[in-house]
């Protein structure tokens, strides 16, 4: 096997190990050093407060002096623990008066193993979410009973419940509404603390952060491992950049498990590969937590918190907007436009969640626009990704055509050089100089075979990211009783334990790989047949069946939307090759004659 040849293998190599590297790589977004937790108090003016009807009451001296430091305790109220199920065509939403919490939010439009997503991951511990805490982010939460009430305005649902605290002899009702509109992703819930009085509330633990809101501890669907490649969980924000001003998608990276930045935000978010959480934070200053800590019932946690500054005001109010669903572009658009959704939400730009290429961003969209237009010619997305396959080799071909012809020019002068060689042994001067001079007689690029193979790595990485994370792709069934959902790995049978190799786990006996192992090596076989002067031994072996064999390995567990590309594109190669061979022997005939 000539020189030429093992550098396209390598460059193989490269392109598919390389390009499941890259695709991992966020956009190269400079990530936030670790905000400090501002503990100054702010004493807000009236319109930092998003109602009219909130403004600030007037402070006196004794009213501003330092408080004792000490968290609210509640007032003695017997309000019972009580569950409450409210469900729409989007949501089924389990609510608790202990701490007004959410216990679990199922989207009954998603499947997980045949059951409802949770976006609610709390391993049973119960402690659920929208969880509420007096302070920092590390403060405990309130567990308390509330007052329920139910309220329906028109289409819309309230729940709402209140509870009465008291702070160095000041009492004041912290109140959590929830607003639920049929037909939205969305779930708006409003925090309000006022005093019976017209007094301030009281800074509610000392000169720290007044409360905190956590989302958590972790969004679904269930998954073995956070891996950052088939399951991911991404810390993202959409706001204006602190230099330019110019609307800016930052995914927040930091070593440790503990993420902060008070930058102002238009939308902060815990990203999933389908599914995400996204929160408005709604008006004023808020110091937003990513926290990666293990907490009871989840090792693996990823909560979402929204700290808010201290204020000096008879009442405060603070209104949250949710987005809690899949990933879909029809879904994240309505929210763009005031006219599209019942809540009236406009420029939330929340298609900017998902992770993209931060340079091929382009090739994708083109891509995933054909790969829309077939499934409308024929809705199989399996079919879809087998057209899209064979459109793409098919404008790849005259890359790949030079490609097999430089390759053919090198295979025929392989005698000559071996002569040269032999010739100018001792002297590799000299027989660089004939080489060269080789070359430009028979008009053979020495490279030519292996260049237009660099044409195919940024398709290569853009239908890798799209394939990889396309949202109609998740439940999309190819072939029934085989490949049942196109982003994940399909199996004619799978293990109730799997194997442990040592070096490798086998959890399922799956086909595909297993095409694409053959479809590898028919496409070398015929490939080689027309090739003289090849190498033989433990090299030539190598070349031929290890690094196939590799990447069998490599690809045994990818998503079966991924395979399926890889495998049509193996076969469209070998029927190509095929084609090529015989017309190569006819006009070789035609020489002859």
């Amino acid at each position: 096997m000539d020189k030429n040849t093992i550098l396209a293998i390598v460059l193989s190599s490269v392109i598919i190990i390389g390009g499941m590297t890259l695709i991992q790589m966020n956009a190269p977004d400079t990530p936030p050093e670790p905000a400090v937790q501002t503990e100054t108090v702010e004493t807000a003016p009236a319109e930092s407060v998003e109602s009219a009807e909130n403004t600030s009451t007037e402070v006196t001296a004794a009213e501003t002096s330092a408080d004792s430091g000490t968290v609210p305790e509640m007032v003695e109220q017997d309000y019972p623990v009580e569950t409450i199920v409210e469900e729409t065509d989007l949501f089924k939403i389990t609510f608790s008066t202990a701490g007004a919490v959410v216990k679990n939010i199922e989207l009954l439009k998603e499947e997980d193993e045949g059951n409802p997503i949770s976006m609610v991951l709390d391993g049973g511990s119960g402690v659920g979410t929208f969880n509420l805490s007096f302070g920092n982010h590390d403060a405990p939460f309130i567990t308390s009973p509330f007052n329920h009430k139910k309220i329906h305005q028109g289409k819309e649902i309230i729940h709402e419940f209140s509870r009465d605290f008291v702070k160095d002899g000041q009492i004041f009702t912290l109140t959590k509404s929830y607003r639920i509109i049929p037909g939205e992703y969305v779930i708006e819930l409003i925090v309000t603390m006022e005093t019976p009085d017209g007094k301030a509330v009281p800074l509610l633990n000392g000169n720290e952060q007044a409360y905190t809101l956590t989302y958590g501890p972790q969004i679904g669907p269930n998954f073995e491992k956070i891996d950052g490649r088939y399951e991911i969980r991404d810390n993202v924000t959409w706001g204006p950049d602190s230099k330019s001003g110019k609307l800016k998608r930052v995914t927040h990276k930091n070593k440790s498990k503990l993420i902060q930045t008070g930058d102002t935000v238009n939308w902060a978010a815990v990203v999933g590969k389908y599914f995400a959480v996204i929160v408005d934070p709604g008006s004023g200053s808020s110091t937003i937590t990513w926290n990666g800590n293990p907490v009871e019932g989840q090792d693996q946690p990823s909560l979402l918190q929204i700290s808010k500054p201290a204020r000096r005001q008879s009442v405060i109010e603070d209104t949250y907007k949710f987005y809690i669903g899949p990933l879909d572009r029809k879904n994240l658009s309505r929210y763009d436009r005031a006219e599209d959704n019942a809540f009236g939400i406009s420029g939330m730009s929340l298609g900017k969640a998902p992770k993209t290429s931060a340079v091929l961003f382009w090739l994708e969209g083109i891509l995933r626009w054909l790969l829309e237009f077939f499934y409308n010619l024929v809705p199989n997305y399996g079919v879809a990704i087998i057209l899209l396959t064979i459109l793409i080799k098919l404008v790849l071909f005259p890359f790949t055509h030079k490609s097999y012809e430089s390759t053919s020019k090198m295979q025929a002068i392989q005698p000559k050089l071996k002569e040269l060689q032999a010739q100018y042994k001792g002297d590799s001067q000299k027989l660089n100089a004939k080489t060269a001079e080789l070359y430009k007689e028979e008009g053979v690029n020495p490279m030519g075979g292996c260049l237009p193979m660099l044409f195919q790595f940024p398709i290569f990485i853009a239908l890798y990211g799209l394939l990889n994370k396309f949202f109609p792709l998740r439940g999309a069934i190819f072939i029934p009783g085989w490949i049942i959902d196109l982003s994940a790995p399909e199996y004619i049978w799978k293990f109730a334990n799997p194997i442990d190799l040592k070096i490798w786990t086998l959890e399922a006996i799956r086909l595909l790989p297993v095409l694409y192992l053959a479809g590898q090596l028919l496409t070398t076989k015929v490939t080689q047949a027309t090739q003289t002067g090849a190498q033989s031994g433990a090299q030539q072996k190598m070349l031929t069946l290890g690094m196939p064999i590799m990447f069998f390995f490599i690809l045994y567990n990818m998503p079966s939307g991924l395979l399926l590309y890889w495998t049509v594109m193996n076969f469209v190669t070998l029927f190509q090759q095929i084609i090529t061979n015989y017309v190569k022997k006819r006009k070789a005939a035609g020489g002859a004659a």
